[in-house]
């Protein structure tokens, strides 16, 4: 498969360099670039191929870089946005319109080209079946919904979790514990484990880059129907991140479990967030306990 990318960059060197690097990283094709904001839109526009990713600039004629982003966004909500910028000042904004990344200019090239593997071609998670248990099932979640847990501590969240893939459910766990750890407390032998971390350890996931969180859940539940997905850290995720960008992403997720028939299990610690932030969460989700859900 070869992946179609665009390149907004008003310097015609940068656009020449850019190419070169990312058509010799892989299967890349550069099949668009523009040079200033309003071209940009319309070839996007009007361009009969499907763009995998655009490299955007903040600095360039008749539009800035983050204005571009959201008109190209009204007219493909999925598209995948890369800034590659010496504006420092527009990576928070670009943050909260859900790009994909910020690179500083200056950069190496195999930072570039490094992003754009990972964006577009994740690693693959390697799902299996957990050890099935010979007892019955304690818990029963409906797929295509998201299950809010208040809890200090997940126990509950892990019970459920540990219930369903015992029980015939693929699952991905994603936690701010250790894996190993996770694996000796809850007995977890096959099922994938990713850690939020900053390390750039294996199997972590940046807090900081809630896109990519979206885009590993949303390939584990395409790839695994009926599959479930604990989210354990979104306290972590809310200190990394602002609380509305958080909001932002959980409802993508959110709206990918609907659309994927899975099931997301959600424990949040309610002394780590304020009454109108649970009160949110609990109108998007539905709250573990309540009505008689078990």
């Amino acid at each position: 498969m070869t992946y179609n990318i665009m390149i907004v960059e008003d310097e015609p060197e940068l656009i020449s360099l850019y190419k070169m690097a990312i058509e010799e990283a892989g299967d890349y094709k550069v099949v668009e670039s523009a040079v200033d904001g309003e071209e940009a839109i319309e070839k996007f526009k009007n361009t009969k191929k499907k763009i995998d990713l655009i490299i955007m600039d903040q600095r360039i004629p008749a539009k800035k870089g983050i204005e571009v982003t959201k008109e190209i966004m009204k007219i493909d909500p999925e598209v995948k946005v890369l800034f590659a910028s010496a504006d420092s000042l527009a990576k928070f904004e670009a943050k909260t319109l859900g790009v994909v990344g910020f690179l500083q200019k200056p950069f190496e090239m195999y930072m570039l080209t490094s992003i754009i593997r990972e964006v577009l071609e994740p690693q693959k998670i390697i799902s299996e079946e957990e050890i099935a248990i010979d007892r019955g099932q304690k818990y029963s979640l409906e797929p295509g919904y998201s299950y809010l847990i208040k809890e200090e501590k997940p126990f509950v969240a892990f019970d459920i979790f540990v219930d369903q893939v015992t029980h015939g459910n693929r699952g991905l766990c994603i936690t701010r514990q250790h894996p190993s750890k996770v694996r000796v407390n809850y007995g977890l032998k096959r099922t994938p484990i990713l850690w939020f971390s900053q390390t750039g350890a294996e199997n972590s996931i940046d807090p900081s880059n809630i896109s990519k969180l979206v885009h590993t859940i949303r390939n584990f539940v395409k790839e695994n129907k009926g599959s479930v997905v604990l989210l354990d850290g979104v306290e972590y995720l809310k200190l990394q991140n602002d609380f509305n960008l958080v909001m932002k992403y959980l409802n993508m997720i959110n709206d990918i479990i609907m659309a994927e028939e899975a099931k997301l299990i959600l424990p949040v610690n309610p002394k780590t967030l304020t009454e109108n932030e649970i009160a949110y969460m609990e109108r998007e989700m539905k709250v573990f306990g309540e009505y008689g859900m078990l």
